[in-house]
């Protein structure tokens, strides 16, 4: 392992490179500041936008049905991924992994054979959202699959799923993939929404004018899946895949009524949650959203995107800001808006200027004022019941709910005594997929009126090889480290490391 020379400090890092971190560093950069990008894409755009270079660039009649089907929105994004690779200002690193952050401005990071530490004089998290995960029984059989893993494949594989689909959960994204999936030839046999009638009508209430052009978008989805015979119920409930190696079949309960059909790819979906593992590893305040049942990031009441630490931190420097899905989930026109705004301030703390422009801060509100309607209108619904005994929660230890509960009855009553005791979020995973069911599993056995705190966060966020972390003890903590052949493992399984319990 040799050491390279330290990567210079920038102005400003930003982790992220979708709608937010591309405008956000267009931003910054345009003003004359240093920027950072580290992404772990191959290319940028996020999730959203992902593979759009690319696919604009296949001609081939399978490719340009693809983008046809993946709709104008999806196609949008293509001046903004120009524009940011315009910047040649911007130092952007796609393909790492961002392990540590630092609410000081210092980020570790891991790319290819390369790891080591920079500053940021301000450091701007817009690292975007992810699927509420939703424990059932039989969610881990293959077969089983989310929906932005389905959309994943499609950008970036351009791999069409076959056989017998089941779409289920809640949420704009379940109804625009059923209708991407039948564009391209692929027809679902079966769409069970979660939410119900009753959802949309209070959700009437919260309709704004900027709202009414994803009202009759969403429509548009519902009436050409209707159109095309693809089956759909509401008020989905108690959902279970079964088989013996993969999913055979489906059952779930409608209207009191118990339903099976034979399935070759369940595709679940309940709506998406801001990612709070940098923030939570970084010691970041968090605070509990019950009514979308996940956690968010506490940032400072006006809406720039400060964060905040906790009390007992609170004395510490913090030069950390949220942008985009990763503060509150809001789309990608919610995240480009926002991103510019938490750019100029980002701009005012450097230069101690003004802050935000009046109609940068007015593009915000409006990209945001339809998030109530479609909050009411799809609430979370899988994940309203808790799971039974026998369903598996986490997934990489191979906890069940039973297995949890009993630990809580015999006395384990906190989030980091639990993961102790049982290695419950000590994965790979690192309680992504867990962490919020067993926070819930502990405040119905505890009778507590609020949902605990997470497990405490610690480096590294993600997996790195133990090479890594072993010539970056005691070093300057600028420094870059190459791995040898040796270091890097064939398989980044074997030769990585977690982050401890405490």
């Amino acid at each position: 392992m040799t050491i390279n020379a330290p990567l210079p400090d920038a102005d400003v890092i930003i982790i992220g490179c979708g709608p937010a971190g591309m405008t956000a560093a267009v931003e910054l950069a345009e003003a004359g500041r240093s920027v950072i990008v580290l992404d772990m894409q191959p290319t940028p755009g996020g999730q959203i936008f992902r593979n759009l270079e690319a696919n604009l660039c296949d001609t081939s009649l399978a490719g340009q049905s693809l983008l046809a089907a993946l709709g104008p929105a999806y196609r949008a994004g293509a001046d903004l991924i120009q524009r940011f690779k315009a910047c040649s200002s911007i130092d952007y690193r796609p393909q790492t992994t961002v392990w540590e952050v630092r609410p000081d401005g210092t980020v570790g990071w891991l790319q290819g054979m390369n790891a080591g530490y920079v500053r940021g004089r301000q450091v701007l998290l817009a690292h975007g959202a992810m699927e509420r995960p939703v424990p059932f029984p039989g969610w881990t059989l293959p077969g089983v699959m989310t929906a932005g893993a389905v959309q994943t494949l499609l950008k970036a594989g351009h791999l069409k799923p076959r056989g017998n689909i089941v779409l289920a959960g809640t949420g704009p994204l379940l109804l625009l993939l059923a209708n991407q999936l039948h564009q391209l030839g692929v027809k679902p046999a079966l769409v069970g929404r979660t939410d119900r009638l009753s959802d949309n009508v209070r959700a009437a209430r919260h309709l704004r004018p900027d709202g009414l052009i994803p009202l009759v978008k969403g429509l548009g989805w519902l009436g050409r899946l209707k159109l095309a015979g693809v089956k759909s119920v509401t008020g989905l409930e108690n959902l279970a895949a079964h088989g013996a190696q993969s999913v055979e079949s489906v059952s779930f309960t409608v209207g009191g009524k118990r339903r099976t059909l034979p399935c070759d790819l369940l595709i679940v979906h309940d709506g998406i949650v801001p990612a709070i593992d940098i923030p939570n590893a970084a010691g970041l305040r968090l605070q509990w959203d019950g009514p979308n049942a996940s956690w968010r990031p506490a940032t400072t009441p006006d809406g720039l995107g400060a964060s905040t630490l906790p009390p007992e931190m609170s004395a510490e420097p913090c030069v950390l800001r949220i942008t985009g899905d990763a503060r509150k989930i809001g789309g990608a026109d919610a995240a480009m808006a926002h991103g510019r705004v938490a750019a100029q301030a980002i701009l005012a703390a450097l230069d101690h200027g003004a802050g935000p422009s009046a109609e940068a801060l007015r593009a915000v509100g409006k990209a945001l004022s339809v998030r109530p309607f479609l909050d009411a209108a799809f609430p979370p619904g899988l994940a309203q019941a808790l799971p039974d005994d026998d369903t598996i929660v986490c997934r990489c230890e191979e906890l069940t709910a039973g297995d949890l509960r009993a630990k809580i009855r015999s006395g384990f009553r906190n989030m980091d005594a639990l993961r102790g005791e049982t290695r419950c979020g000590m994965g790979p995973c690192q309680g992504r997929s867990c962490m919020v069911t067993a926070a819930r599993l502990l405040q119905d056995e505890t009778r507590a009126a609020d949902c605990p705190p997470t497990f405490r966060g610690r480096p590294p966020i993600r997996p790195i090889p133990l090479g890594a972390v072993a010539a970056l003890s005691g070093l300057d903590p600028r420094a870059t480290i190459r791995l040898t052949l040796e270091d890097k493992p064939e398989n980044a399984s074997e030769d990585t490391v977690d982050a401890p319990a405490e």
